[in-house]
């Protein structure tokens, strides 16, 4: 019983892994991409008004980007779906994992 639980705490574990890098590394993708496009747009201040309203531009991402340029950013559907999905991965980790 012990080898199973060992088990399925590491495969939870390397699940959550691989969703914690995919979710940093395209989250941030998102991130700078939404402050650049506000930046060219808006000006210098919107960098900081973004940072300081961080959890609300990344999930707006797209429309922040939409709305800003005109333009539907299907090329940012690509990793703005990846973050959501490394997300979903840490969750299933999480529940793989079980309790410690």
């Amino acid at each position: 019983m012990g080898l199973i639980k060992k088990a399925r705490t590491g495969l939870g574990r390397a699940i959550q892994i691989i969703g914690i890098i995919l979710w940093l590394v395209t989250g941030l993708v998102v991130f700078i991409w939404t402050l650049y496009v506000l930046f060219s747009v808006f000006g210098i201040w919107t960098i900081f008004v973004g940072l300081i309203l961080a959890p609300i531009t990344y999930v707006a991402s797209i429309f922040i980007v939409w709305f800003s340029t005109g333009i539907f950013p299907l090329i940012m559907l690509i990793p703005y779906v990846a973050s959501w999905v490394g997300m979903g991965l840490i969750a299933l980790g999480g529940a793989i994992s079980g309790e410690d």
